[in-house]
């Protein structure tokens, strides 16, 4: 049989009711490819282990209209040059394998690599903060000094979207697992975005091409993100929502988690804060965090070049703390307070961006000094 068959009749299996990844993935294994499963009669197909009545019937009243769905996605996979992985391939994500309810098929567009050295998910709020923002930045800037490393998200509003750029402004490969067909673009917002990924990384979906957008096929969305990832990384999440579920199914799926902190209180951060609180994330603050806990590698610190061009970016108040540390060397708290005549709240937020940054370090007894 030719991998174009399987291909259709793997298709068709996905268009059955009742017949999930977990279920097709038995009834391949059994039946030795997805043709057969078309061609075994009723008898055969319920003696399978654990393979219901309902199913069979399901399969034999079905697989004709699968078979329809199967000839028009085809057409449009070939129409668009659309990449297909099938579960059986070298090509397809090895890290998936390790799922059980891994897709049986993917489709994908652009130049993928569904196996890099190093995989990294980083997900969050479609509501982030300035503090949200340039934490994403910062860590993805910083995994760009390790070799190998691929960016996965979601192509959402928000932390997934500053992810993505920020891996295309630092020449990272990034690829978006969308809740939804390869039809259409969702948030169409991202439209220029995606073309953007289309030369280094990608789209990849599990859902044929005119699967519409719908809120429930997010948490499906979401496993993907998980799975493919060697480590998922949540920068900014409210109590509920996709990022949380994209930790814990990471968590399942014994993925090492990590979270940015935030202010106790702070709304945006409050999801980061309780994966930190039940020891289901690790605390990092930088992408260099994450690359020596995960032992890839030492992540070089920054060249003198690039820290002196985040001076250049600096808003008004960091630019007044710098000139403070550098007249006085190493200035506690309490005489930054005094010297810069900031709000309490105004400075501690000022301070930990410049820590982000790689701009100043915070000693013991809150003192701090320049890292330049």
């Amino acid at each position: 049989m030719n991998n174009q068959q399987e291909i259709l009749y793997t298709i068709a299996l996905t268009q059955i009711p009742l017949i999930g990844n977990i279920t097709a993935h038995k009834l391949i294994t059994n039946c030795g490819n997805a043709e057969l499963i078309f061609k075994e009669s009723a008898k055969n197909l319920s003696k399978i282990a654990h393979i219901s009545t309902a199913v069979v019937e399901s399969i034999i009243s079905a697989k004709n209209m699968a078979l329809e769905i199967a000839y028009r996605e085809m057409k449009f996979i070939e129409d668009k040059q659309i990449s297909v992985f099938l579960k059986s391939d070298d090509t397809y994500p090895q890290r998936l394998l390790q799922c059980i309810d891994a897709p049986i098929i993917l489709y994908g567009k652009g130049n993928l690599n569904l196996n890099p050295k190093h995989s990294i998910s980083i997900v969050g709020t479609r509501r982030y903060t300035e503090y949200g923002n340039q934490v994403t930045k910062k860590i993805v800037e910083d995994l760009s000094d390790c070799e190998g490393i691929q960016i996965i998200s979601g192509l959402a509003i928000g932390i997934d979207t500053i992810s993505h750029q920020t891996s295309l402004q630092n020449s990272l490969p990034t690829v978006a697992v969308l809740g939804h067909g390869l039809k259409t673009l969702y948030p169409s917002s991202n439209r220029n975005l995606a073309e953007k990924m289309l030369q280094n990384g990608g789209l990849i979906t599990e859902f044929i091409h005119d699967i519409p957008i719908d809120a429930h096929n997010f948490p499906r969305r979401n496993r993907i993100i998980a799975g493919m990832a060697d480590a998922i990384v949540v920068v900014e999440a409210h109590e509920k929502g996709g990022a949380l579920i994209t930790a814990n199914i990471g968590f399942s799926y014994n993925r090492d988690i990590f979270a940015v902190p935030g202010k106790i209180g702070d709304k945006a951060s409050e999801g980061c804060n309780n994966l930190i609180k039940n020891n289901i994330a690790a605390l990092i603050s930088s992408g260099e965090d994450i690359a020596q806990m995960m032992m890839w590698k030492d992540v070089p610190k920054k060249s003198k070049q690039k820290q002196l061009q985040l001076l250049l970016d600096l808003n008004p108040e960091e630019q007044l703390i710098i000139d403070h540390l550098e007249r006085g060397k190493e200035l506690n708290i309490d005489e930054l307070l005094i010297a810069t005549n900031m709000a309490t709240n105004t400075l501690s937020t000022t301070l930990l961006m410049l820590e982000f940054k790689g701009i100043i370090t915070c000693l013991p007894g809150k003192r701090y000094i320049l890292a330049l």
